[in-house]
């Protein structure tokens, strides 16, 4: 009861001076309703950028942060195991932070709370339509049909309408900035939503990013020839990525860590096509980023990998093809052109059942 008449008290503050002149700096007022994180350190990041802009200590389930706002911000506010995201700007702003989370006080805060309550309604439908998908009792391919018919005609159409109807009431501020941050758009619709929007917008830091991350894309699309790099090995040596890609065979080049369970989960599928295939004329490399050497050199042992690795990539790969997530996999055609990019389970079995045909 006390955290819910501070949050009212602080929002109630917000509003007042929200009415009068333009704040000139910003004041967070936090409530976190798990108790057992009194005395830890709670985070405010950038999320542009990654920088951690400020940090306070939860004192009697509450914390604070102050400071000033030259533009609004989408920033993360963390504190393991919660986190959630929050527009900075100058103002009161009021946060709850736990289970569920809120954020409200100042307009682009009020205007992203709408954002995030769309989003939500969005997750509770997928969850509702999961869980009767699961009791009907179906095959394991039957429940594959179903799921993917879902996502296609349901999951898909109705994010695509979110994200669309937020970003037209934000066209001109940090929260329309968020929604196509979010949105996963090709580079030529990102193109076009990028044109109905404003100045502001499209000098917010993370539109800023994704355009640099946009041209990398068209520049490792699907045709394009590939961009090499070259990286130490442990030994001293050096390995580039030329050496396998542009030599005559079609490649599949899996970017991916040791600590990464969807990239393990996707070693046993890698493994089905290179015993398929190998003998056929397809390589498989290797390609160990965001990862410590011997994690990654303990992992190869423990998955049974016995296709060539790069390893200690780090980001130097992910930065030239704008790789955000892993696994990342790509296939190369014998004359080093992109076939594809981002394949995934029965997606790259296709792929690459289709182009050994040939």
């Amino acid at each position: 009861m006390k955290n819910s008449n501070f949050f009212l008290l602080a929002v109630t503050a917000a509003t007042v001076v929200s009415c009068g002149t333009h704040p000139s700096s910003y004041t967070i007022n936090g409530t976190v309703s798990d108790t057992t994180l009194n005395g830890n350190k709670v985070y405010l990041t950038d999320m542009a950028s990654r920088n951690v802009l400020d940090s306070a200590v939860i004192a009697n389930g509450k914390f604070t942060f102050t400071g000033k706002a030259d533009t609004a911000l989408i920033c993360q506010i963390q504190s393991r195991p919660y986190r959630m995201e929050l527009v900075l700007e100058n103002g009161d702003i009021a946060v709850e932070m736990g289970e569920t989370d809120k954020r409200l006080g100042t307009p682009l805060n009020d205007s992203f709370a709408l954002f995030m309550s769309d989003m939500d309604s969005l997750q509770n439908t997928i969850i509702a339509k999961q869980q009767e998908i699961m009791q009907k009792g179906l095959s394991e391919e039957e429940l594959r049909e179903a799921w993917q018919d879902f996502q296609t005609n349901t999951i898909m159409p109705e994010f695509n309408r979110v994200m669309s109807e937020n970003f037209d009431r934000n066209k001109d501020n940090a929260v329309g900035a968020w929604a196509i941050a979010n949105w996963n758009l090709e580079p030529a619709q990102f193109d076009s939503v990028l044109n109905l929007a404003g100045e502001t917008l499209k000098a917010n830091p993370l539109i800023k990013m994704m355009i640099q991350q946009q041209e990398i894309l068209k520049k490792t699309a699907e045709g394009a020839m590939f961009t090499d790099f070259t990286i130490e090995q442990p030994d001293g040596s050096k390995v580039s990525l030329s050496d396998y890609v542009g030599k005559g065979k079609y490649v599949l080049v899996d970017f991916w860590a040791s600590w990464c369970g969807p990239c393990r989960a996707e070693i046993p599928n890698i493994k089905e096509l290179y015993d398929k295939y190998h003998s056929k004329g397809l390589d498989v490399l290797g390609v160990a980023v965001w990862d410590k050497v011997e994690d990654t050199q303990k992992a190869i042992k423990e998955l049974g990998i016995v296709w060539p690795q790069i390893i200690n990539a780090q980001q130097i790969p992910t930065e030239l093809y704008g790789i955000q997530g892993i696994p990342h996999i790509i296939l190369f055609a014998p004359d080093g052109t992109i076939v594809a990019r981002d394949l995934r389970e029965e997606a790259m079995k296709e792929k690459v059942a289709e182009v050994m045909k040939k």
